[in-house]
């Protein structure tokens, strides 16, 4: 019995593990710390085996020069790729950010043991909802097949796209913002709203300590509203992930 593995497989396996490990390591919700790295290491190594017969169509009779190059090129697009994802997906952070800059939350950052940083509290809230959501609705299967179809337009040897990449990197970061600003909006000008409230108040009533109770009226009515919108964000986040898998089969190089 052969059990030899012809070359050309194995520099596909290679090759397309190098290209799923940028990705796996940039794109949510697979670069989360809470995955171990042994875990990540799998998955790429599986999205590998899956894409390798596709691969091994397009590649050309491997030397130790162009696996190296095109290895160290494999990376680059894996972490393009799952950096224009994580950057749409950090919209749903951002609306939480604001609102808690609006609600008054940001006067006491949570720390975040994930990222060994000081978070803020509705902005970690929002980012966790929406990993969850992104699992539970299927959403990062559809970052999977993103990254397959990406081999369309990105086959392996060839060059690395750089001004469509940032072209593209441009439009996520204005998705990005929109996204925050459509998801928090009316959130913060109902929070503005009650600032008003608030500084008409006190000059209606100076007796009253408007410094003491608003804070707390901000608190109650950011909690309140957070249970009317927390329905809102699966379609946001569907729309997000729907541009992102895009982003990711628009790309083509040169």
């Amino acid at each position: 019995m052969d059990l030899s593995v012809p070359a050309v497989t194995l520099a596909a396996l290679l090759l397309g593990t190098a290209r799923a490990a940028g990705f796996v390591l940039m794109a949510p919700p697979f670069n989360s710390r809470v995955i171990p790295a042994p875990v990540k290491g799998a998955l790429a190594l599986a999205l590998s085996v899956l894409l390798s017969t596709q691969i091994a169509t397009t590649l050309p009779a491997p030397t130790a020069g162009f696996l190296l190059v095109t290895a160290v090129t494999e990376v680059v697009i894996g972490a393009a790729l799952g950096f224009v994802v994580q950057v749409l997906f950090t919209a749903v952070q951002m609306a939480g950010d604001v609102l808690d800059l609006a609600g008054g939350f940001s006067m006491q950052p949570g720390y975040d043991p994930l990222s060994m940083t000081q978070n803020s509290s509705l902005g970690k809230l929002h980012y966790l909802l929406a990993s969850t959501l992104l699992f539970s609705s299927g959403g990062h299967l559809l970052m999977v097949k993103g990254f397959a179809t990406s081999y369309e337009g990105l086959p392996l040897g060839g060059d690395v796209p750089t001004e469509e990449i940032a072209s593209v990197l441009i439009t996520a970061f204005s998705m990005m913002f929109l996204a925050a600003v459509q998801i928090a909006g009316p959130m913060v000008a109902v929070l503005l709203l009650a600032d008003v409230a608030l500084a008409l108040l006190s000059r209606a009533a100076p007796s009253l300590n408007v410094f003491t109770m608003g804070p707390p009226a901000k608190i109650l009515l950011t909690l309140t509203m957070l249970g009317l919108t927390f329905p809102l964000l699966p379609p946001a986040l569907d729309a997000l992930l729907e541009h992102g898998a895009r982003a990711m089969v628009s790309l083509r190089s040169g």
